[in-house]
């Protein structure tokens, strides 16, 4: 998409020290990763809950769906935590990928 920013940093696949910094050890890949019921600490202090993310502190299971399933701008901003089934998988991600 047109004016769509990439990630910062960017992963590039024959760089090693590149992709180490996938998932959870990438920071913005991190906050669509996630837990949805943590979304809001990681906006608050996103460098804590990344490293609690890395150390399993924040524990990412089957039942914990990533803020990635839900919409808003960053992904999860808007999840209910009073109503888990509203938005959920309507995320920008999801929409995109749902197209092709």
């Amino acid at each position: 998409q047109p004016g769509v920013k990439g990630l910062e940093p960017p992963i590039f696949s024959e760089n090693k020290k590149s992709c180490a910094r996938m998932g959870v050890n990438h920071p913005q890949l991190a906050g669509m990763l996630c837990p949805v019921k943590h979304i809001n600490a990681y906006h608050n202090n996103p460098k804590k809950v990344q490293e609690q993310l890395q150390n399993s502190k924040i524990r990412m299971n089957a039942a914990a769906w990533p803020a990635l399933a839900y919409p808003g701008d960053p992904p999860g901003i808007d999840f209910n935590i009073e109503d888990i089934q509203e938005g959920f998988l309507k995320g920008h991600i999801l929409k995109c990928i749902h197209l092709y």
